[in-house]
């Protein structure tokens, strides 16, 4: 049986400002906070029911991690992710997403890539994230990625998720 991604976590020189962020650009919720010795943690979610098992959800998809030492400026690009990714299941959620994130101020790059249909963004503290659905079993999409990336239109997206 393969792996599934189980959570990520970031480390954020704003605990407060960051986990605000991802509540309302991706409707996560603070499931914990807790604090240790050296750092501040926030345990996000989402409701989505465990194929299996919980059905309220993961306890935490995200940690977010402040050091007590934090000066709330940003992190140095070597000590965060380079993107993490959040599937939805159309393209009408999709562009709820795009929306949702443009309504907030965040400036989106809309891509197709033969496999999936992916909105890249940052958040405030220019961590790449990615809103993506599946195209694989739709048409116009492939089985493999194989390279093969070019711009999707906001146009094309309404009409796909219209």
């Amino acid at each position: 049986m393969p792996a599934r991604l189980g959570h990520l976590r970031l480390n954020v020189a704003d605990l407060d400002r960051m986990a605000q962020f991802y509540c309302d650009a991706l409707g996560l919720s603070v499931r914990e906070r807790a604090t240790d010795e050296e750092s501040h943690y926030a345990f996000l979610t989402d409701t989505q029911p465990i194929p299996g098992g919980a059905q309220d959800g993961m306890h935490h998809r995200l940690v977010l991690r402040q050091s007590r030492e934090a000066s709330g400026e940003p992190l140095a690009e070597s000590t965060r992710l380079d993107h993490f990714a959040w599937e939805v299941d159309s393209e009408a959620e999709l562009l709820a997403f795009v929306e949702r994130l443009r309504e907030m101020g965040c400036e989106t790059d809309l891509q197709e890539a033969q496999i999936a249909w992916q909105c890249y963004f940052h958040d405030p503290e220019g961590n790449k994230l990615e809103v993506y659905t599946d195209r694989r079993k739709r048409p116009g999409g492939n089985p493999l990625w194989q390279g093969q990336q070019e711009n999707l239109t906001l146009k094309r997206l309404r009409e796909a998720g219209g």
